[in-house]
């Protein structure tokens, strides 16, 4: 790491404690002007649910658009704009399938919108044009409840066996399969919960191992018996919506390491943040506005063609360049700080880190493509802008990992007995006598013990005696500031 001064020393401490604490405002501003702030705004008139989640619904819409389209050469590894987006609602916030929904409803349209551009050429020409590809433009992954439907859906045409006459004079010929590709698209869980629990099938057994490969942009390959399966160029994103305790009950300490986990951005909205709106309260679409909303998709989605077409990659500028290296080093000074105090702990944020640190390249590329559209050029550079905002969308996702994987993805018996005293000292004003908190969690002395010293040795709460007036020592527990 490049050497600083003393003062920023002290205000790159005052960040890691703020993202340690999870405590990050979602980063509205750091999106992008162009497309996304106006659509987020209009979409803010219409449904009452989290500006986060509004946000979550544009980005998903736009890198279902792109799709595979584009990439961007980051060292040895050639990344796609797709992500594993998941929405996590806690019991007083609403609106959580709101994003998904409105994900589904503009990218059909556009569908149908493409669909019907494609019909009226040729119906003027007579006959299908030699640029008849837009007629089965699909952003949306069909439905399916198997490893088999995924695989169907986005693998290669094969070979298949035709059979000519009967008996004696059969004739057999292999002919090239005629079959519609999809390697592309955005699948929508409105209930993530369905899937966690359809991966989880006998009949579905690798299926998580795929959507990792999937995610990664690895050609797939899988042979059966009967079956030779192929898929190129995959580009698999995933829009879904759970709330916190139906996440949590499909989920055990072992997935906590995966990869799976690992690949997933995480949006968790706690509280519900804006009031609440009736019916009659919320606005009707507006014909001008959802044309601009379509008509700016249809636009990245033509930009993103015509890169396609020349096939070359993204390159990321000098400035860009320092500005990512800035918090790839800033990434390895949180790992420090917390390895200090827990190490295993710090072994699982590494994991997690990782992952957010390719989704910066992602999500730089999704805001550049965006920004070329707006602008009109086809110039392949990643800017500085581009990069820094991506890098502030990623910051707030590596504060919600490390809340979650903190306070809320705890599974053995240990850490699930930490996290109530944690939440009865929280609902008690941060602290209790050592006497009220072990009634309060009917746990033995010895045991409430083991708990205490382990907070303290990790920073999240102290023990100090206390003279009473009437002569007695007593045990204070108490909260540190930062983990309330």
């Amino acid at each position: 790491m490049t050497s600083i001064t003393q003062e920023e020393k002290l205000v790159q401490a005052r960040v890691i404690e703020a993202r340690l604490n999870g405590k990050l405002v979602f980063p509205e501003k750091s999106f992008p002007e162009e497309f996304f702030q106006p659509v987020v705004e209009y979409f803010s008139t219409m449904t009452d649910a989290p500006i986060s989640f509004l946000h979550c619904s544009v980005f998903m819409m736009v890198s279902g658009v792109i799709g595979n389209r584009v990439f961007v050469q980051a060292g040895s590894q050639k990344l796609k704009v797709n992500l594993y987006l998941l929405m996590l609602a806690g019991s007083t916030v609403g609106r959580k399938t709101t994003g998904i929904n409105l994900a589904k409803k503009y990218l059909r349209l556009l569908e149908n919108r493409i669909k019907a551009a494609s019909e009226a050429r040729n119906a003027e020409f007579f006959a299908p044009t030699q640029d008849n590809g837009d007629e089965q433009v699909k952003f949306i992954m069909p439905d399916s409840g198997s490893l088999e439907g995924l695989i169907e859906t986005m693998r290669e045409p094969g070979v298949i066996t035709v059979t000519q006459r009967d008996g004696k004079d059969k004739i057999q010929t292999q002919e090239p399969e005629q079959k519609t590709i999809m390697n592309s698209g955005l699948a929508l869980y409105s209930e993530f919960a369905a899937l966690l629990d359809m991966v989880d099938k006998e009949y579905n057994k690798g299926y998580k191992t795929a959507l990792i490969d999937f995610y990664d942009g690895n050609d797939y390959e899988r042979q059966l018996k009967k079956e030779h399966s192929v898929i190129k160029n995959p580009c698999l994103s995933m829009f879904a919506a759970s709330t916190m305790t139906q996440f949590k009950q499909r989920i055990k300490e072992d997935d906590k390491h995966s990869g799976f986990l690992q690949r997933i951005a995480f949006v968790h909205e706690t509280e519900q943040q804006r009031a609440l709106q009736s019916l009659i309260q919320i606005s009707t679409p507006n014909s001008q506005h959802e044309e601009s909303v379509l008509s700016g998709l249809e636009k990245i989605y033509q930009m993103a063609r015509f890169i396609q077409a020349g096939n070359e990659p993204f390159s990321i500028s000098y400035e860009a360049r320092e500005t990512y290296q800035s918090e790839f080093d800033f990434d390895a000074a949180i790992i420090a700080h917390v390895s200090k105090t827990d190490k295993d702990f710090a072994g699982i944020l590494q994991g997690y880190f990782g992952r957010l640190d390719v989704m910066r390249f992602k999500v730089a590329l999704v805001f550049q493509v965006v920004k070329n559209t707006h602008a009109g050029t086809s110039e392949l550079v990643i800017s500085k802008e581009s990069m820094k905002q991506a890098c502030d969308v990623i910051a707030y996702f590596q504060g919600n990992v490390i809340r979650l994987l903190r306070d809320e993805f705890r599974f053995t018996p240990f850490e699930q007995k930490t996290k109530r005293v944690t939440d009865i000292l929280t609902k008690n004003g941060g602290q209790l006598t050592k006497r009220d908190l072990s009634r309060a969690m009917h746990l033995p002395v010895k045991e409430l013990d083991e708990i205490l010293e382990a907070g303290k040795l990790s920073g999240v709460l102290t023990c100090e005696d206390q003279i009473t007036p009437a002569g007695k020592v007593m045990v204070k527990v108490e909260l540190r500031e930062n983990s309330r």
